[in-house]
């Protein structure tokens, strides 16, 4: 996929998440040397899932923000348009009319946003979960 230069970091997060699922998959098949970077693979996957999770917490509709970008983003198969990925969300937990699909998904994605600022202090960082993982390999 590629890369889109206006992508925040959030969005740039969440693109690599189901990438990175495949390639721990695949890591793991492999006999011999790929430790490195099959810890690498679980740290960001347990990142952004940690990250996600706080959606949860939110104060308005913090179930619909989750669930809408785990169908998003976090399904281990990925989506082919937006009706597959309402159909997802209906199917599992409840219908979502599509302008409110749109309008949840901005609102998730700046709020991801904004606890990766709070995370890393920066205001622009396209890599900044890499650095938050990065950190938090050095403690």
């Amino acid at each position: 996929m590629a890369k889109d230069q206006n992508m925040t970091a959030a969005q740039t997060l969440l693109h690599e998440y189901r990438p990175t699922i495949w390639r721990k998959s695949l890591l793991e098949t492999v006999p011999v040397g790929g430790d490195n970077a099959l810890q690498a693979c679980e740290k960001q996957i347990r990142f952004t899932q940690e990250l996600v999770g706080l959606l949860r917490n939110s104060k308005f509709s913090g179930e619909k923000l989750y669930r809408i970008i785990y169908a998003s983003y976090m399904t281990e198969q990925q989506m082919g348009d937006t009706e597959e990925i309402l159909s997802y969300i209906a199917h599992n937990y409840e219908r979502i009319p599509r302008r409110t699909f749109f309008r949840l998904r901005g609102r998730a994605v700046l709020m991801l946003d904004e606890m990766l600022k709070e995370m890393t202090g920066k205001d622009t960082c396209k890599d900044a979960g890499k650095e938050v993982i990065a950190d938090e390999a050095a403690s």
